[in-house]
């Protein structure tokens, strides 16, 4: 008879449930990996977006300026450079991602027998609408057992032995490696102002409406360009070509016009004190200039002014 009603109670015993998402933020493990790499991210990020403005000071000022063969081949280059650190990045975001998830799900599949006594525990995937528009995550009927998993994976000796050496191991590093150029002479050659924050600070709005329609463009080839069909890939990169073509263009007729200007404003600030023999930089700072003194700060006041 004892039995009998142990059967009956274990028939009527709520069923247990987990989630990826409860375990994840119950696991200090877990928690101690995502901020440690979280973190790193965040600096490589960052680092990128500064290789990136400065690739692209460096392309602005190139398609600025009068063409010329060393300083094309020189923009190629660090152009390539941060494409390979980019999906360098990205190799590695997305290997640790990879191993994270093998490694935590062996975790919580060795933990589960334990924590559920040998019952049937099930993953929990099912969320209403209104839950998913609130941003919660599953519920289902039963108990919860994501936190006493997450509790026990936190004790798994294999996987804290993982971890750990996970964590030795160093985000990719990202740093872009410039030389100084050629500066071309507008009042002189003695300093330098940097050609691209110039030409923003003067033709800004010239220039914003040529890269919205350059970035417009290049979005509708999105998915196009990624695709690993060849056949569809390859007609998306020549019309992405094509709209670079398109916008250098009308970048360069914005440089015809507003050279000239400039040289006569910095003649004439110059009789007052302003600075004088500067010549245009289309290599950034960032990435080594031009190898004579800076002067874009005393330049652009001497704009801003006006």
């Amino acid at each position: 008879m004892f039995v009998l009603f142990f059967s009956f109670a274990l028939a009527d015993a709520p069923p247990s449930w987990w989630t990826e998402d409860g375990i994840t933020r119950n696991s200090a493990l877990f928690g101690r990996a995502q901020a440690r790499d979280a973190k790193a991210y965040e600096v490589a990020q960052k680092a990128l977006d500064g290789a990136k403005r400065a690739v692209g000071s460096l392309e602005l000022a190139d398609a600025l300026m009068a063409p010329d063969a060393a300083r094309a081949t020189y923009l190629t280059g660090v152009d390539r450079q941060l494409s390979v650190q980019f999906l360098r990045l990205q190799k590695h975001a997305d290997q640790l991602g990879e191993d994270y998830s093998r490694m935590f799900g062996a975790a919580v599949e060795r933990a589960l027998p334990v924590v559920s006594a040998g019952a049937t525990v099930t993953e929990c995937t099912q969320i209403g609408k209104m839950e998913a528009m609130l941003g919660r995550g599953p519920r289902c009927d039963g108990t919860d057992i994501s936190g006493k998993v997450a509790a026990a994976i936190d004790q798994d000796a294999e996987l804290k032995r993982q971890v750990e050496d996970l964590l030795t191991i160093d985000w990719p590093a990202i740093a872009l490696q410039g030389a100084p150029q050629t500066p071309v002479a507008l009042t002189g050659t003695e300093r330098t102002v940097d050609a691209a924050a110039l030409a923003r600070l003067v033709a800004g709005e010239q220039l914003r409406l040529l890269d919205e329609t350059r970035e417009a463009a290049i979005e509708e080839l999105g998915e196009a360009l990624g695709s690993p069909d060849p056949s569809v890939k390859g007609p998306a990169v020549a019309k992405g070509e094509e709209i670079r073509t398109t916008w250098r263009k009308g970048v360069a007729a914005v440089g015809t016009r507003l050279w000239p200007d400039v040289k006569k404003k910095l003649e004439k600030a110059a009789k007052k004190g302003g600075p004088a023999k500067v010549a245009l930089c289309a290599n950034p700072v960032a990435l080594g200039g031009c190898g004579v003194p800076d002067a874009t700060a005393e330049v652009l006041a001497v704009f801003r002014e006006e």
